[in-house]
Formats: structure tokens, C-alpha cells, sequence
């Protein structure tokens, strides 16, 4: 049907950040809070602080309760400091001796010498130590298997804690109507404040605008003009 997206509750279409779309609420719901605001409007303002409480009680639940990204970061320092020290006692116990005036073979190991790797950034941390555990398993008939089964394990566990801060930080974000119920039932107490504004405000239809600030909103992707015939 033509124009049938004009019958969508958009609010469910929005992709932001769950702190981002509480905030968006929680201006309606001080603009609904209003003195002068017609009765038919100032209704709704208790239905929507109770939906936009709802929701940021699952946003905590999400960021603290399961595991905050803040922990998350900590737990992968927590790592990558043992893995560091694995690294420099690995240095000096395996690797210099075993590769004793064999620059070519030690560079094999860690190309960008052993600081390349301890200092590696956390982007490239994961990969570049993965290269490192494969480097040690490769050389295992010249250092024997147990320095690359030691490395081995601790990148499984470095990758895990930094698998879960990605997705701790993914899950906070996205299409709103799939963030859950809270966010849909948010989504929908903001639609009666629209369809409420509109039939309120016919012929004034900017003033039912104004009840939303949607410059706390990420900007909209336009796809590209048609081009002219």
C-alpha cells in the first residue's frame, strides 16, 4: 500500500544505543510532565516513565548485572598481564637459549622483536599472540611441545574474556524492536504519545513534534538520489 510505512510505528525502527533511546524517552516524558500540557497528553505521562523505567531496569541488568563492559576490560588487562609475563619468562628461559646466535629462527617467533608483541595494542593483541602460539607449536621439535601448549591455553582464555567484552559492548545497541520486550513495550508507549499529539495538535502538527527531541537520535542513512532521466 502506498505510503504504508506512514502506519509504522517507527520508534521500533530506530537503531541506537539503549542509553541513547532511554534518554530520547525520557525527554517526552518531562515535555509530557509540562505545565499547559493538554489532559489527553499529560495521561500519558505516567504509562510512559513506567515503560522507560522498565526498560533502563534492563539496560542495568545487561551492563552491570550480567558483567559491565568497564569488568570486562579489567578482566582482559587481568590476562594480558599474565600473558605477559608468560612471554618474557618464555624469552629468557626457552627462547634465547634454544635459538642461541640464530637471529633468522628467533625472528620466526616474534617478528617485531619481543616489545612488538608484550606493547601490541589491544586491537591487535589477540592476533598478533595467536601468531606468537602458532609460531611455538610450529618450533615444538626444537622447544619441545610444552611452551606452545602453555601458550595455547592461555590464549583460549585471553580470547574468551575478550569474546565477552564484545559482545557485553554489541549487546547494548542495535535495532530497538530487537532489544527486547522492555524496548518494544517503550517503543509502544511512544507511539501512543505520536498518535495522541497528532489527533491533540491536526493543525498545528509541529507542536506534536516538539514533544520529541529526535537530535538525541543517531542522524538517519539516506541511500543514495535516483538519478535524474
Amino acid at each position: 500500500m502506498l505510503y504504508a510505512d506512514k502506519y509504522d510505528n517507527h520508534f521500533l525502527n530506530i537503531t541506537c544505543g539503549r542509553a541513547r533511546f532511554a534518554d530520547f524517552a525520557g525527554y517526552t516524558v518531562n515535555a509530557l510532565k509540562a505545565a499547559g500540557t493538554p489532559a489527553a497528553l499529560a495521561a500519558l505521562a505516567g504509562p510512559l516513565a513506567s515503560a522507560q523505567a522498565a526498560f533502563l531496569t534492563d539496560v542495568a541488568r545487561r551492563t552491570t548485572g550480567g558483567g559491565s563492559t568497564q569488568d570486562n576490560t579489567q578482566a582482559e588487562d587481568t590476562q594480558w598481564t599474565a600473558i605477559r609475563a608468560f612471554l618474557a619468562e618464555t624469552d629468557t628461559v626457552t627462547l634465547r637459549p634454544a635459538y642461541f646466535k640464530n637471529a633468522v629462527g628467533l625472528q620466526a617467533i616474534y617478528p617485531a622483536k619481543l616489545g612488538g608483541l608484550t606493547e601490541a595494542t589491544k586491537g591487535t593483541r589477540l592476533a598478533k599472540f595467536e601468531a606468537y602460539v602458532q609460531a611455538l607449536e610450529a618450533a615444538a621439535p626444537r622447544l619441545t611441545p610444552a611452551p606452545g601448549k602453555a601458550a595455547r591455553k592461555l590464549l583460549d582464555a585471553y580470547r574468551a574474556v575478550a569474546d565477552t567484552k564484545d559482545t557485553g559492548e554489541n549487546a547494548v545497541a542495535g535495532l530497538i524492536q530487537q532489544l527486547g520486550p522492555q524496548a518494544v513495550a517503550l517503543c509502544e508507549a511512544l507511539f501512543d504519545v505520536h498518535c495522541t499529539g497528532l489527533a491533540t495538535y491536526s493543525r498545528t502538527p509541529a507542536l506534536a513534534a516538539a514533544l520529541f527531541n529526535y537530535g538525541l537520535l543517531p542522524k538517519k542513512k539516506r541511500g543514495p538520489r535516483p538519478s535524474k532521466v
